[in-house]
């Protein structure tokens, strides 16, 4: 990356045409941190404290390391063997090296069946695990059915109200999120809050958690006058119970400002995001992806006030630490290069955006494949520069390819679908192709006025 300059003061402005909606939009703007249940079953409490120190190619040499060791000791198809397997799938997880990830789950989901049977709690286990592998590589088609056995399994062992049972329906309720399924959603969110608030009060983590998805859900859904109220509610209960210095409340935090930041209540976001960086500095170290994420977001925030200067100053530190800490091919990575790319689309600096959104696109489609909805985000910011700079003809086949994979994987109600359906409206309107054009007009006042009979 270049050294940080000052950005010219003036900048492209682009005419919003049609229906008022911007052409580029730039998706993986904010980090949002969104918990979900993760498995740390039988996990060597070493391997533990290096993960949650940010140190994962430690924390994967000593893991492999110790499934060696029970593979020597007690056989290949122990369940004992399993349980190391699974843990360090799980940590390749959190580098987002799901290549890896997905062979260890597969190997610890046969021999736990073969070993325990369907109808064991482990094996459970794996399925929930192999339901968020393919929740994060956006494989979800297969993600339903495994939190559904894992759930049945769990209920069955467990009985309805058991924190488990609510684990598995928090990721479950998750996934309709992310595919904008919001009916189906919402009342698992509720069920699962009941389940924890009934099991350990209204005061437990577990509880601020739920709250914390449920409130990115409210917003997703504009129902933006819950959003704040959960939030809160969400930070009081980390702080209560965890100190006022854990990594969770630097998470609510950045949550919390996250939403002032989107409804640019600015004054309120920035001390909220700079609460959370001294956290995380002070937790993890100023070279954590945590410390990373905050840059992000900060620099998010001044380019929505127009500092861009300090924007771009931000983004390139933010990218310096992610490359550093997790790899220049990391997704995390492209987060960041996209955000950077747009600022310079912003002020009209198509010829450096161009080769930034090239590369993040090319580290997502390397780590996902090429028909996850976060390749299909870099396509459609991709087109838009080429939208930008009259390069119809460019622009076209990269948001038919979005919007292709976008139908494909994400569900009829989804935000992204208005999106893509307005912005080949406006391609084709530039192009002078005013009947195509209307086609996606018309598909898109469709499915605002009855999305169910649109997407069939």
């Amino acid at each position: 990356m270049h050294n940080p300059r000052i950005l010219k003061t003036t900048f492209f402005i682009l005419v919003l045409i049609c229906l008022g909606l911007n052409p580029f939009s730039a998706f993986a703007q904010d980090e949002f941190d969104e918990p979900s249940e993760h498995s740390t079953t039988n996990i060597n409490r070493e391997i533990l404290i290096l993960s949650q120190q940010g140190d994962y190619p430690e924390a994967i040499r000593l893991a492999r390391k110790e499934v060696s060791k029970r593979e020597k000791t007690y056989g290949l198809e122990d369940p004992y063997v399993a349980n190391a397997i699974q843990t360090l799938a799980m940590l390749h997880m959190q580098v987002s090296d799901y290549k890896k990830a997905e062979p260890l789950l597969k190997r610890a989901f046969d021999i736990r069946k073969s070993a325990l049977g369907e109808d064991h709690l482990d094996y459970a286990e794996t399925l929930n695990s192999l339901g968020q592998l393919y929740y994060q590589t956006g494989k979800y088609e297969k993600v339903e059915s495994l939190y559904k056995r894992a759930g049945k399994i769990r209920e069955k062992e467990l009985g309805k109200l058991h924190p488990k049972v609510a684990g598995v329906l928090n990721n479950l309720a998750e996934l309709y999120r992310k595919t904008g399924n919001y009916s189906k959603a919402e009342p698992l969110y509720q069920r699962s809050l009941k389940i924890w608030e009934k099991k350990f009060g209204p005061d437990h983590p577990s509880v601020a958690n739920v709250l914390n998805n449920m409130a990115l859900f409210y917003y997703q859904t504009g129902e933006f006058d819950k959003v704040e109220a959960l939030y809160q509610r969400s930070l009081g209960i980390y702080e209560k119970s965890l100190g006022e210095y854990h990594p969770n409340v630097a998470n609510s935090l950045n949550n919390l400002a996250e939403f002032y930041r989107k409804r640019e209540d600015y004054e309120k976001a920035e001390p909220l995001y700079m609460r959370s960086m001294n956290i995380r500095k002070e937790v993890f170290g100023n070279e954590h992806p945590k410390v990373a994420s905050s840059l992000n977001n900060l620099a998010g925030l001044y380019y929505g006030t127009g500092d861009y200067a300090r924007a771009e100053l931000f983004y390139l530190q933010s990218i310096a630490i992610k490359e550093k800490a997790l790899g220049e091919d990391h997704p995390k990575v492209a987060q960041t290069l996209n955000n950077l790319a747009e600022l310079y689309r912003k002020i009209g600096y198509f010829s450096e955006a161009e080769p930034i959104l090239q590369r993040s696109l090319e580290i997502k489609e390397k780590a996902y494949g090429a028909e996850h909805p976060t390749v299909a985000t870099a396509l459609n910011n991709l087109a838009g520069l080429y939208y930008a700079k009259k390069e119809f003809i460019k622009a076209e086949p990269l948001y038919l390819r979005s919007s292709k994979i976008w139908q494909k994987t994400l569900g009829p109600t989804h935000p992204n679908i208005r999106v893509s359906l307005n912005n080949l409206a406006n391609l084709y309107i530039k192009m002078g192709s005013r009947k195509i054009a209307q086609s996606y007009i018309d598909r898109l006042n469709e499915l605002k006025e009855n999305p169910v009979s649109a997407a069939k």
